[in-house]
């Protein structure tokens, strides 16, 4: 079953899957859940919407003004004062809201030679695999911010052979856009972004 089967079906009855009313003992619970779907290798290639469940301690960061990095359990119970049956009714009441984020609009970049370049180049990011060291994007193409219903904006990376999503929030157009953490931290300086239709963003993704 999905993540968010099992969020719902536990919604329905939580002292049976959880053994109490208590975010702490949830948040244990999709932990594992998550772990065995990587240990199986599961991967539900999911569409872009719903978002994916990754996103979840970065949507409770800024509905909540929440300061650490620390999850969206931690975001939740600390709001709640430390309450843990509150603080799983508040989860579920979230988490519903998490499901109805869509895109609001969207810019949509065509990558240049120097942009290429400056991914390829691995001198200001990269990625280690088996500790070798490659480029972040593997023939990048085009780089997308998404503008969404909350106040929040994603970066999705098209590439020859796949589409990638960056899996932090960003609070503004130009922390997306820009540095430290933004398209220009992995791909030099863009200039040519335009809006583009929702028709144009229908892609299936996986997460950086």
């Amino acid at each position: 079953m999905s993540i968010s089967t099992i969020i719902h079906t536990i919604k329905k009855r939580p002292g049976m899957y959880l053994g109490s009313n208590s975010i702490t003992a949830l948040n244990h619970f999709l932990n594992g859940y998550q772990a065995a779907e990587r240990d199986l290798a599961i991967s539900a290639n999911p569409q872009l919407f719903p978002l994916p469940f990754r996103y979840m301690s970065e949507f409770t960061k800024i509905r909540l003004q929440a300061h650490s990095n620390l999850g969206w359990g931690h975001h939740i119970l600390n709001f709640c004062n430390g309450d843990e049956q509150q603080a799983l009714n508040m989860f579920f009441e979230l988490y519903d809201e998490f499901e109805q984020i869509r895109m609001k609009r969207c810019l949509k970049a065509v990558l240049t030679k120097n942009n290429i370049e400056y991914n390829n180049s691995i001198e200001h990011g990269y990625s280690v695999i088996k500790n070798e060291k490659f480029p972040v994007f593997s023939n990048p193409i085009a780089i997308y911010i998404m503008e969404l219903t909350v106040s929040a904006f994603i970066l999705v990376v098209e590439a020859s052979d796949e589409i990638r999503i960056d899996p932090q929030f960003f609070t503004s157009l130009e922390d997306a856009k820009g540095n430290p953490l933004g398209a220009q931290h992995y791909l030099g300086e863009i200039k040519n972004w335009k809006e583009v239709l929702e028709t144009d963003c229908n892609f299936a993704c996986n997460i950086l």
